[in-house]
């Protein structure tokens, strides 16, 4: 089912929920930690699971429920290793 309009706290809800089962299914970020360049493989395996999903099912809906995981992935990451902030550029 697609939620057409999400608003911004749907999406992050939507998100946290689908942190909360890779933790279920795989285990926590604490009992199976990754280095950056382990999640961003992760990542990639993910994405490659969206084109197909996309290509295979000739629309959205498939390739929308990888890029959820691929989102959820990628919280993953910054939860272990921690957020780079965005500088604002000096005038």
């Amino acid at each position: 089912m697609i939620i057409e309009n999400p608003t911004a706290n749907e999406i992050a809800i939507a998100i946290l929920r689908e942190r909360n089962y890779q933790d279920s299914k795989w285990g926590t970020i604490e009992d199976h930690p990754h280095t950056p360049r382990e999640w961003l493989a992760i990542m990639e395996s993910e994405l490659e699971e969206a084109k197909q999903a996309w290509v295979s099912q000739s629309g959205d809906l498939g390739c929308l429920h990888e890029m959820l995981q691929i989102i959820a992935v990628g919280v993953a990451c910054l939860e272990q290793h921690g957020i780079v902030e965005r500088e604002e550029p000096t005038r």
